[in-house]
């Protein structure tokens, strides 16, 4: 298979080296055409926060994959920064278990990604729409796309909280059931905040406020996520009002004390409240777990949690390489079929057997020997019949380019009945 990679990872490079060879859809749609006509028949360019990688096959022997990656550091002005080191090069079945390592969520920097597979499809869509998308990538990454869904609905990979953010929300979800019908208020406008507030959005938080020492990073944070800015000083007056609190900011002093907590409860009717205080040094009294229908976690049981789900999907592991083998030996299995010598040896095996049915309801009409004389009669007829047609298959995919040829090979099987078998 003449499936070539070129790429980096979060495993190759640091952060500020992918960022620097990102591409974002738009580039890509713009960046595949040129690829296409310059080195590759068949192109896919992955590009997310923790990897870049161009997928295709060359349109000769003479182009090496170091002019790939020295196109795409420069296409992005990224020389000084990026260098070729940051690269790896595989080649056919190993550029394709990787893709399936890749879809399934296991060579991600978070085991069982579930946003990856994702992004792989979109790759692909954005490739398809460029016209740089032919036979065999086509069978290749939607072998992609059947182990990824497999590994999510077969294995538990992707199962479980591993991150501090996620696993807030997931604690929240334990005990509300359902936050479309809650209100939520995130202290502190950082990156934990974000993430928080991504995957509150995400699992249908109805309102979300924002309070923040720096208002202006409070209300960029707001804008994003459709939340409402609210003051520091005005906490106390929302806890009658929000379900969630998380607390994520550095302060010398307790954001939420046992009295404001005690007061805020007898006002809400005794509804229960989930504090999640992720803060270092705390932000959060910690006597306040004492309050009857106050439900308050902090950073230590929070990584505790993410702890056991990363244990748990490690162990899922060998699953998903179990599943990841079994596509990998289909798409070889397809491919090998699409060889011109196994086709051909089809096609006469297919014709053999309506020779010897045919045979067999007129044995009993023949002597023995008249028998053998029609035996030879047709052999020789069917393997005259079979050979301009062996010869053209032969010939016709000679010289051709690996997509057309697999192509034409389809075609003839299908002209042929030879996929009924």
């Amino acid at each position: 298979m003449d499936l070539l990679l070129v790429g980096l990872n979060h495993k190759t490079a640091s952060v500020e080296v992918r960022e620097k060879l990102y591409y974002t859809a738009e580039e890509t749609e713009k960046i595949l055409p040129e690829i296409s006509r310059s080195f590759l028949k068949e192109a896919v360019l992955l590009s997310t926060c923790n990897r870049t990688e161009l997928y295709g096959i060359l349109k000769s022997e003479e182009i090496k994959p170091e002019q790939l990656i020295d196109f795409l550091i420069d296409k992005k002005e990224a020389v000084g920064i990026v260098s070729p080191s940051h690269f790896y090069i595989m080649r056919s079945y190993d550029a394709v278990r990787h893709l399936l390592e890749v879809a399934s969520g296991i060579d991600s920097m978070l085991i069982g990604d579930v946003q990856i597979l994702g992004q792989v499809k979109d790759a692909y869509e954005i490739a398809v729409k460029c016209g740089v998308v032919g036979t065999l990538l086509h069978e290749v990454f939607h072998t992609a796309f059947r182990t990824g869904k497999r590994a999510k609905s077969e294995t538990s990979i992707s199962e479980g909280a591993v991150s501090i953010s996620y696993a807030a929300v997931e604690l929240a979800e334990k005990i509300f059931a359902d936050l479309s019908k809650k209100k939520g208020m995130l202290i502190g406008a950082g990156e934990t905040a974000e993430l928080t507030a991504k995957h509150l959005v995400a699992h249908g938080i109805s309102e979300l406020y924002i309070a923040n020492r720096t208002i202006e990073r409070a209300q960029k944070l707001a804008e994003q996520f459709n939340g409402k800015v609210i003051k520091l000083e005005e906490i106390a007056d929302k806890l009658t009002e929000v379900d969630i609190i998380i607390s994520s900011v550095t302060v010398n002093n307790y954001i939420l004390t046992f009295p404001q907590v005690k007061n805020a409860l007898s006002k809400r009717g005794n509804k229960p409240i989930l504090i999640i205080d992720i803060g270092v040094p705390r932000n959060v009294e910690p006597r306040i777990k004492d309050i009857e229908n106050v439900f308050l976690e902090d950073i230590d049981s929070l990584e505790s949690i993410a702890k056991a789900n990363y244990e748990r999907r490690l162990n899922e592991i060998p699953k998903v390489q179990r599943i990841i083998d079994e596509e990998l030996k289909k798409l070889i299995k397809w491919y090998e079929s699409h060889q011109v010598a196994p086709t051909i040896k089809l096609l006469r095996d297919r014709f053999e057997e309506i020779r010897q049915l045919e045979l067999e309801k007129y044995r009993n009409k023949f002597s023995p020997e008249d028998f053998q004389k029609v035996d030879a009669l047709t052999k020789s007829l069917v393997n005259k019949l079979l050979h301009v047609p062996t010869v053209n298959i032969r010939e016709s995919s000679n010289g051709k380019p690996e997509s057309e040829k697999i192509k034409f090979i389809q075609f003839v099987r299908e002209l042929f009945g030879l996929e009924q078998k």
